[in-house]
């Protein structure tokens, strides 16, 4: 494995495991693109709620859910490169930073 994969995967697994120490609400928005598509598919059937804006906002324990989901039960639903993984887009989500204007971590180019 490459050192950038190495990283990357790192920070996949560092963000995941953030999701299940650090439960809050989110905005939608402010899930990172590599994710965003695997929790849309969570939550169909799940009563989602809008802020002032009008954002959707997923519930704090329902994103620990689809955390646990896809660390301990099934994955993601789909493949995903770590070659093409934004880490410092991971690391900025856990550290609070850019929560709202998330890069793509899969299609940015470089």
């Amino acid at each position: 494995m490459s050192p950038h994969n190495q990283q990357a995967y790192r920070a996949l697994r560092a963000y995941l495991t953030y999701l299940l120490a650090n439960p809050r609400d989110k905005a939608l928005s402010e899930v990172p693109l590599l994710f965003r598509a695997s929790v849309e598919l969570f939550m169909q059937g799940k009563t989602m709620y809008t802020d002032a804006a009008g954002q959707p906002i997923v519930y704090a324990h329902d994103l620990a859910a689809w955390t646990y989901q896809v660390i301990h039960v099934s994955g993601l639903e789909y493949p995903l490169p770590l070659a093409a993984v934004d880490v410092d887009c991971l690391q900025r989500a856990m550290a609070g930073g850019g929560e709202s204007g998330f890069d793509d971590p899969i299609n940015r180019v470089r």
